[in-house]
C-alpha cells in the first residue's frame, strides 16, 4: 500500500479471506485493531500471518465459518474519557478496557500530572492538581492513537 492506513489494511484483509491464492498486503497498518480483526477472521477459518507486522500475508478459503470473538475496547474512546477527566481535574475508572494497548497515552496523562492506574482491564485516573504541560510533537508515537492527539 501507498499509505498507511487501517481502515485500507483492514478491508483488504476481509476481502484476501475468500480470495483464490496468497494476498501479501505491504506497509500494512499495524494498530493493535488490525490484530484483533486478524484474531476474529482467524477464528471464523482465514489464514493469516503477520498480522501486527508492516506485512500481513493472508491465504483464501472457500469458506469462512460464524465465531464468537470479543472486540477489543475503542482506544480512542477510552483516552476521550481520560484526557476529560484529566482535563477537569476529575477522576474516573474505565471497565473493560486494553490497557497494554494504551501504554504512550497513559504515559503521556502521567507526564501532565494525572495518577493512573491500570490492573485487570480497568483504568483508573485522577487528576489531584491542574494537568501541567506536555509536549507530542509532530511525528507518529507507537501505539498512540492518531486522532488522540490532534493539535
Amino acid at each position: 500500500m501507498d499509505l498507511v492506513t487501517v481502515t485500507g489494511t483492514e478491508n483488504l484483509m476481509m476481502a484476501a479471506c475468500l480470495a483464490e491464492g496468497t494476498t501479501l498486503i505491504e506497509n500494512a497498518a499495524r494498530e493493535p485493531e488490525v490484530v484483533d480483526l486478524a484474531r476474529c477472521l482467524t477464528a471464523m477459518g482465514a489464514r493469516i500471518k503477520g498480522a501486527g507486522t508492516d506485512v500481513i500475508a493472508i491465504e483464501g478459503v472457500a469458506r469462512m465459518r460464524g465465531a464468537s470473538h470479543r472486540i477489543m475496547a475503542d482506544r480512542i474512546e477510552t483516552g476521550t474519557f481520560l484526557a476529560a477527566a484529566a482535563a477537569t481535574g476529575g477522576r474516573i475508572a474505565l471497565h473493560g478496557t486494553s490497557p497494554g494497548t494504551l501504554e504512550a497515552v497513559l504515559d503521556k496523562l502521567r507526564e501532565s500530572g494525572a495518577e493512573v492506574r491500570a490492573e485487570n482491564g480497568t483504568i483508573a485516573l485522577a487528576m489531584p492538581e491542574g494537568p501541567r504541560a506536555s509536549t507530542c510533537g509532530p511525528r507518529p508515537i507507537r501505539d498512540f492513537p492518531p486522532t488522540c492527539r490532534r493539535n
